[in-house]
Parts: C-alpha cells; structure tokens; sequence
C-alpha cells in the first residue's frame, strides 16, 4: 500500500472515531451545560429577563412574575415546559408522570403515578428504585407548603419497610389521600445520615436516564427531582441542590449550598411544567 494510501485511510479512520466521539456525546455535557440549556428554555419563551434578575421577585415584569414561582430565600424558580428539547429523555418522562398525578384522590391501588411513553417501563418498581428521602427545603429554594391537613396519625404502620414495601402498603391503603400517603412515606424514610429530615410536602428523586441513551452522565450523582405531593409540582435541580453563578451558569461550590459572594448566584431549581 503506497505511502498516500496509508495517510488517507488514517484520516479516514481519524474522521470517523471522531464523529462516534461527537455523536457519543451526553445531550447535556456537565451540570453547568444542563443549567444554562434548562434557562435558555425558560418561559415565557422570547423573554428577556436574565439571571441578574433572579433574585427580585418584584422588580420582574409582570408576564415573567407569572411563570416563575417565588421563594422564601428571595430567588425565584424559573419554569419550563415539559415537552421543550432541552429535557433529558428520562427527566422529561417522569415529569410528565407525576404532572399527571392526582393527590387528591383517596382510592386504594392508586397511588403509584401512571405509565406515560418514554425510556422506562414505569411501574411499582420504578418507583421504589428512584424514590429517595424527604427534601427539607433548609435554605428556602423552593416555595414553601401547607401541609397541616396531613396528619401522620392516619398512616398505615411503615415501620421496618423497606421502599418497595412501604410503597405497596400505601397503594393499599383505603380512604386517605394520595397527598397523605406521600407524607407517610416521607415520614418513614426521613432519617438520612442518623439525622430527621423535617417533612415539608416535598420528596426526592434520583434522576433516571439510561447511560447508554447519552443523555447526563451526572444524572445518578446530581440530578434530582422535588416533588410537592400536596400542590402536584414539579421541581429539578442538575447540580445536587447547588446555585448557580449569575455570570456564566456554574454551579457554586460553597459548603452547604451556599453562595460565594452573596448575591451571585440563582436558585438551584428549575420548575417543570405542562
């Protein structure tokens, strides 16, 4: 084989590992890269509000005022539509599940959230695998919840169930709601680290996606979805609760989930709507 040939199947074959390397590539590359994708999605769509405007509810105009939720830490949270490309597959399809659910129902054999198209089969299963612990809302990023008509006196006894367990008991349980039924399972798994996760109507869950569907590779590590079981919202966080610098999308690496310097960062959530 002459001396050119050789050369030109290198590049040949240089050409094509590097195009298996692009094509290869997560859809969401680092949790800054997911961060600034899930804002340029924000609604309302064509807005021009920027980050820098993050963090004064009432200076936003008022179109945005209605498409962003408003916290206790001053940060607002932005939303964005479940069916915009920028969701991950796996995130997508379990927002779209539990956007469908009814917490308000009391039926038995009701409680797991319905199977909607997507990667995954959703089943019993599926939840029990991604379900985490309650989310305490410590530092105020998301809006806070009334859930004083939940009370923990009506709950089956959970005591030494494991999830999946614990989670059957709840969808066999008559005549409470499903609302209450997530309460109790918050309750029963609200110790994390042998400390009390205080119980605000919010539950946790690890982020599925199919490392072979290319779509976050942080999604085990960092991605997180927050569940408010009594108002039916969805919440996402790319960075593992972490904010995120006004200036260039990066998480901040303050101890806590702090801010360094106050006042540069957002709030770590991203609301999923319909």
């Amino acid at each position: 084989m002459s001396k050119h040939h050789t050369a030109a199947l290198l590049a040949l074959l240089a050409a094509v590992l590097a195009g298996a390397a692009a094509a290869a590539e997560d859809k969401w590359p680092s949790p800054r890269d997911a961060i600034g994708q899930l804002w340029s999605a924000r609604m309302p769509l064509g807005a021009r509000w920027t980050p820098q405007q993050c963090g004064n509810y009432a200076a936003l105009p008022a179109n945005v005022q209605a498409v962003v939720r408003n916290t206790g830490s001053g940060l607002v949270v932005p939303q964005v539509q479940k069916d915009r490309a920028v969701l991950t597959n796996g995130l997508r399809q379990m927002a779209a599940s539990l956007l469908q659910y009814h917490p308000a129902t009391v039926a038995a054999g009701q409680f797991y959230p319905q199977e909607v198209d997507g990667p995954f089969p959703i089943n019993a299963a599926y939840w029990a695998e991604y379900a985490r612990s309650p989310h305490g809302n410590a530092l105020n990023h998301l809006p806070a919840v009334n859930t004083a008509g939940l009370d923990l006196n009506q709950c089956p006894d959970l005591a030494g169930l494991g999830r999946q367990a614990a989670m059957n008991a709840l969808n066999d349980e008559a005549n409470i709601s499903n609302s209450l039924r997530w309460h109790c399972y918050a309750n029963r798994f609200s110790m994390v680290g042998g400390e009390a996760v205080p119980l605000t109507g919010y539950v946790e869950f690890t982020q599925p996606e199919y490392p072979a569907d290319n779509q976050y590779a942080y999604a085990a590590a960092d991605g997180r979805v927050v569940y408010d079981y009594v108002n039916n919202r969805v919440y996402y966080t790319p960075a593992h609760y972490k904010q995120w610098k006004r200036n260039d999308f990066a998480p901040d690496q303050t101890p806590l989930y702090g801010c360094t310097p106050a006042g540069s960062c957002c709030d770590p959530f991203f609301e999923i709507v319909r």
